[in-house]
C-alpha cells in the first residue's frame, strides 16, 4: 500500500523540478533579449593628440543610460566631427588637420567599418560635415582657410561639386580672417547656411538644380558674437544659433529669399562670472520644448550646459545652468527619445550621462565612459 504513494511522490517531484527549471531558462532569455533591444550604437569622434586613435563606438542603453562595450571603430587622425547616413551604412569623418581631409567609411557585414574613400576638402582644419536629406550632397566647413566645399555622391564615391571662399573679419582677436565653422541645409533644402565665426555672419548659398550657387549674407550678427553652430526646430521652420565668442543664442526665422529675421537673443551664462568662457554646441529636445547649449571655461572660466524653454513664439526662457561633472564640453547629444543627454568632456577625458527630467532640467547619472579627448557624439 505504501509503494504507490511513494512512486507518485517521486513522479510529482521530478515534474516540479523540470517545470521550475524551464521557467528559469525562460526568464533569463527574456531579460537578455530586453537588454539587447534597448541598446543602440553611439559613435564617438576624438582628438588624437593624446591616447585616442580615431573613431570609437559603444553601446548605449536607452532604458538605463549605461554606456558599455567601448571599442575602437577605425583609426583616423583628428576625427573631430562625424556624420552617419540614416541606415548607418556610411560614416563620414572630417580630419581637423592642416591639409583638410574627408574620409568615408562603409559598413561591412560584421558591423565593422572599412575605408571607402579619402578626399581633399580643398581647405585646412576642416571642422564640420553634414548631409542633405536624400544624402546626395555632402558639405564641409574649412575653418582655417575660410572656405566651404560641397560634394555630390556619384557611383558610391564623392566628387567635388563646388567650393566657396569667404572673405572678411570682425572685432575680436580671433576674427582677423574668415572662419566658417559649420554648414546646414535649409528645411526646404533650397539653401546651405554657413555660420562664419570670423566675420560675424551667416551666409546662405542657393541650391539650383542640385548645385549650390554664389551666396550672400543672410544675417549680420553683433560684432564679436562669433556664430558657430545652428539647430533646426524639429517641427517648426525656425533656427537657433550659438555665438561662440560672446556666449549668446539667437532665434532666427528664415525668409524665402535666404535671409533671416531675428526673433530673440539671449545670454548663455550667469551674470558676474569671472574668466573667459566660450560656447560650443547647441541641440533641441526631440519634442521641441527645450534648447541646450554647451559652454567651455578657459583657465578659471565656467563649464556648463545652459537649459532654455522654447516658447511658442520662438523666444527663449532660461531655466538654469548645469555644471556638475562638466569639463570642456565641446560637443554633446540627446538620445533619440530625448530621455538622456550625453556630454563629451574634451578635457575630462570622458563621456557623462544626464537624465532629462520632465521640466527639461538635467540630473547627473552614475554612467560614464572613459576616453581620451572625446569631441563628437552621434547616434
Amino acid at each position: 500500500m505504501l509503494k504507490i504513494p511513494s512512486l507518485l511522490l517521486v513522479i510529482l517531484t521530478i515534474m516540479l523540478h523540470v517545470n521550475c527549471s524551464n521557467k528559469k531558462k525562460t526568464a533569463t532569455h527574456v531579460k537578455t533579449t530586453s537588454v539587447e533591444n534597448n541598446s543602440i550604437p553611439l559613435t564617438i569622434g576624438t582628438y588624437t593628440k593624446e591616447s585616442s586613435e580615431g573613431i570609437y563606438q559603444a553601446d548605449f542603453n536607452t532604458e538605463t543610460g549605461e554606456i558599455s562595450n567601448l571599442k575602437l571603430l577605425v583609426k583616423v587622425q583628428e576625427p573631430s566631427f562625424l556624420e552617419l547616413t540614416k541606415d548607418r551604412e556610411k560614416l563620414y569623418a572630417v580630419s581637423e588637420i592642416d591639409e583638410g581631409k574627408l574620409s568615408v567609411f562603409k559598413k561591412d557585414k560584421d558591423g565593422s567599418y572599412e575605408l571607402n574613400q579619402d578626399i581633399s576638402t580643398e581647405g585646412s582644419t576642416t571642422c564640420h560635415v553634414t548631409l542633405n536629406k536624400d544624402e546626395s550632397l555632402v558639405s564641409v566647413a574649412n575653418y582655417r582657410k575660410g572656405s566651404v566645399t560641397v560634394y555630390k555622391n556619384s557611383s558610391d564615391k564623392l566628387e567635388i561639386l563646388t567650393s566657396f571662399k569667404h572673405e572678411g573679419s570682425s572685432v575680436h582677436f580671433r576674427q582677423k580672417v574668415s572662419h566658417p565653422h559649420s554648414t546646414y541645409f535649409s528645411k526646404d533644402e533650397k539653401y546651405i547656411y554657413v555660420p562664419d565665426l570670423g566675420t560675424d555672419e551667416i551666409l546662405s548659398y542657393p541650391i539650383v538644380k542640385g548645385v549650390p550657387q554664389k551666396g550672400k549674407v543672410a544675417i549680420k550678427m553683433n560684432p564679436g558674437d562669433g556664430p558657430r553652430h545652428m539647430a533646426l526646430h524639429p517641427t517648426k521652420n525656425m533656427w537657433f544659433v550659438v555665438g561662440e565668442i560672446s556666449s549668446v543664442v539667437w532665434t532666427l526665422l528664415p525668409k524665402p529669399d535666404g535671409t533671416f529675421e531675428v526673433i530673440d537673443q539671449q545670454k548663455l551664462l550667469p551674470n558676474g562670472l569671472k574668466g573667459r568662457s566660450t560656447a560650443a554646441d547647441i541641440h533641441i529636445s526631440p519634442n521641441g520644448k527645450y534648447l541646450y547649449t554647451s559652454n567651455r571655461g578657459h583657465k578659471d572660466g565656467y563649464h556648463c550646459i545652459s537649459v532654455f524653454k522654447i516658447l511658442d513664439s520662438g523666444k527663449l526662457e532660461l531655466k538654469g545652468h548645469v555644471s556638475t561633472g562638466i569639463n570642456q564640453p565641446r560637443n554633446f547629444t540627446l538620445s533619440p527619445d530625448g530621455q538622456f543627454l550625453l556630454v563629451a568632456n574634451q578635457y575630462g577625458d570622458n563621456i557623462i550621462v544626464f537624465k532629462v527630467k520632465s521640466d527639461g532640467m538635467l540630473e547627473l547619472t552614475e554612467h560614464t565612459a572613459n576616453i581620451s579627448m572625446p569631441v563628437c557624439l552621434k547616434f
